[in-house]
């Protein structure tokens, strides 16, 4: 059992034996393990280098054990450290051994995968090797079912794996996609909205993302590229990042991330938000359950309450208080 943080069998039996005893020689060891005084001298050594025993000199030396529960934990402590340096090189090594890989085969870095049941089960399997980070841009049409990519994400986020996505502000139409997106947010999801999105497009920790490269009138793709971690990967994450710089927040009222504020309720946050994210009026109206009056009453009282008479007024005056 103890091989697993450096000690042989001997040693092992050895500290067995001293936690039994007050102290023990080499000597009396070796008769009880039926060992040499070698053989069981260097036994009692190991565990002294190790921190579980200590040796009092004399004639014969005698050894005593360390309290399992500070020489234990202190070397189980040691090992994980290290293992977490070994660790820390993987990505390291990765990075080298795939950098070969593609210098001898340019055509490992994208691969093409045809038929939108391939494309669904890639994705699948790109999510379940998800660590750390999942970026994604969200437009219609779609690469899976809703269901199937909603199913995904809460396992990722119950697994405590940040996904980050940029929609389209045309997803909210589509219907009951907007609930659904609302659901995400309050599970851990952080979502922002813009005019328009460059793609479809997840990409998993940095290092491999999927995209469609075709699409039919259906609205299923049926060709898409997996790309592995290279330069390309690279830049696709500095093209996510920019757009989501400026992109608009949505549905984060539900979000622990973001507390409540005193000057306006949950309600009046997200309609400020899907003002602001060019959301067209009887799809607001629509998605928050109000009618077109009271909507427009709504509308009209915060525009006077931010000083505003334009939609980009009204969300810039609200991120100066604080309200998004």
């Amino acid at each position: 059992m103890l091989e697993s943080i450096g000690l042989d069998t001997y040693a092992e039996q050895a500290y067995q034996l001293l936690l039994r005893q007050d102290a023990l020689s080499a000597g009396a060891l070796g008769e009880l393990l039926g060992l040499s005084p070698t053989r069981a001298r260097l036994a009692l050594d190991a565990l002294v280098a190790s921190g579980l025993a200590t040796c009092r000199s004399g004639r014969p030396a005698l050894y005593s054990p360390v309290d399992p529960r500070t020489g234990l934990a202190s070397l189980v402590r040691a090992r994980q450290a290290e293992l977490e340096r070994v660790f820390s090189t993987l990505e390291l090594y990765a990075a080298e051994f795939h950098e070969r890989r593609l210098r001898a085969d340019p055509r490992l870095l994208v691969e093409v995968i045809e038929g939108p049941a391939q494309i669904a089960q890639r994705v699948k399997e790109l999510l379940a090797g998800a660590e750390h980070e999942v970026m994604a841009f969200d437009t219609p049409p779609y690469v899976t079912a809703a269901g199937t990519t909603s199913d995904a994400e809460a396992l990722l986020l119950a697994r405590g794996v940040t996904v980050r996505a940029a929609y389209a502000v045309e997803a909210l139409d589509v219907p009951g996609y907007s609930e659904a997106l609302h659901a995400t947010v309050a599970s851990g999801e952080q979502a922002r909205v813009l005019p328009r999105v460059p793609m479809k497009m997840i990409v998993v920790d940095r290092r491999e993302a999927i995209l469609p490269l075709t699409g039919n009138e259906e609205g299923m793709r049926s060709t898409a590229a997996f790309v592995r971690q290279s330069g390309l990967t690279d830049a696709l994450v500095e093209l996510f990042e920019a757009h989501w710089a400026q992109a608009t927040p949505i549905f984060s009222g539900d979000s622990p991330q973001q507390p409540p504020h005193p000057e306006i309720s949950d309600e009046e946050r997200a309609l400020l938000q899907l003002l602001n994210a060019g959301m067209k009026d009887e799809a607001i109206a629509r998605q928050l359950g109000l009618s077109q009056r009271t909507y427009r009453r709504r509308v009209t009282d915060l525009m006077r309450r931010l000083g505003a008479t334009s939609r980009f007024q009204a969300g810039t005056q609200a991120m100066r208080r604080g309200w998004l």
